[in-house]
Parts: structure tokens; sequence; C-alpha cells
């Protein structure tokens, strides 16, 4: 579930709402002419991603701020204050992505907003937890990214006992521009690299399969 509002938190202080986004609602916010969010920084599964934002537009007015209580902050403003979090069930899955920012104005510094979306389709359909580094984890093991990358991009596998392990590195596009592993790796810890050398500065998907399970996971370059 998405939930998006600049006044969401407002609007929902009272209802039940709220263990549903692992947040606490802090403040509403100022008015638009005095201003909120100028810019914010990604952390946890959108660390590395960064975008400007309208200040004192329209969009600025009232734009609630969150702190975190079962869940985990995903973007801050430049004032350090919690705009986007988010939220796994442990028990169930039920996984919530909630903004009091507007995503369709986020000025693009490098970062595009498509790339915003794929992490945060990523997110939600895959099986595991909170920043797609742990959580639910495999039933034949883990899979943890280091984020963001320079010189190469990291993966560390766990496995539980030995297995099958196809993972590779793909562009936006979906083109295969890396591979991680190809074959049988044993039980234990597995630290994997692809080297960035003629690759752009961007996010990519480092996705495949563990054992019988699919994995995938975001990585965001930064030369």
């Amino acid at each position: 579930m998405y939930f998006e509002g600049n006044d969401i938190g407002y609007n929902n202080k009272d209802s039940n709402i709220w263990p549903y986004t692992g947040l606490n609602y802090v403040g509403d916010g100022a008015v638009a002419t005095t201003g909120n969010v100028q810019n914010i920084t990604g952390a946890g599964f959108c660390s590395g991603i960064n975008f400007d934002y309208p200040w004192k537009s329209e969009a600025d007015g009232y734009v609630d701020d969150f702190s975190v209580n079962t869940g985990e902050m995903i973007f801050t403003s430049q004032d350090g204050k919690g705009r986007i979090g988010c939220y796994l069930d442990p028990s169930s899955g039920y996984k919530t992505i909630t903004s009091s920012i507007f995503f369709s104005v986020f000025e693009e510094t490098g970062t595009t907003r498509e790339e915003l979306m794929t992490a945060y389709m990523d997110f939600f359909t895959t099986t595991t937890g909170i920043s797609g580094e742990s959580g639910m984890g495999l039933s034949v093991g883990s899979i943890s990214v280091v984020n963001p990358a320079s010189g190469s991009f990291s993966a560390t596998v766990e496995l539980a006992g030995p297995a099958p392990c196809e993972l590779g590195l793909y562009d936006v596009s979906g083109r295969m521009v890396g591979t991680f592993c190809s074959g049988s790796l044993a039980s234990g810890i597995h630290n994997l690299t692809v080297s960035a050398d003629g690759l752009s500065s961007g996010t990519y998907l480092i996705s495949g399969t563990i054992g019988n399970e699919q994995v995938s996971r975001r990585a965001v370059l930064l030369k």
C-alpha cells in the first residue's frame, strides 16, 4: 500500500492508520509561503537517491513530518525531518510506503523518478524485508547489497547449505551488464563483486535466483 499527501499525517492523526505505516505523526509543517522541503536525501533501500523539491510552491504547504516507530525512514528533508517512511509487517509480510511529499513534482538531480519508482516496486514485490537487505529472508539463505557502489558492485550471499546461484547485474533498460555468479555455491558466506568500469552513475538491479527463490535488489552507482 502506498500513502501520499502533504496532510496525510494531520488528517489521520486520530485514526488507526499508524500501525500500518510503522511511523509516528510528528507535526503539520508550515504554510507554503514559509516553506518546508527544499530537497530530500534517501536512506535504507533508497540510499544514494536524492531529489530537489519545489520549495514554497503549492506542493510545499503544510508538509507533515514523521518519526520512526516500527518502520524505517527512507527520505528526510534538508532539516533532518522524516518525510517518507516504509514498513514491513513481520508476520503477514504487509508492506507500506507513506509519503508527505508529492512524487510527481520531485526535481531530478541525477536519479530519475522512474528509477525511484523501480526501487519502490522492488520493495513491494520482493519477498525480503525492509531495505531489501534483511527481514523475512530466504528459505535457503539471504542476500545483502552495499549501497551506494563506486568502483564495483558488492553483494553478499549467505547460504545455509549448498545451492545453485544465478545472479546478474542489469541496467534500467533490462540489459545484463555483469554477472555475480553462475553455478553452485557451498554453504557459508560469499562476497560477490562486479566491476563498475564503463558503467555510468545511476540505478541498477541485481537479479536472479538463489536455489529456487527469485531475488531482486536495487543497487545505486555513484562515481
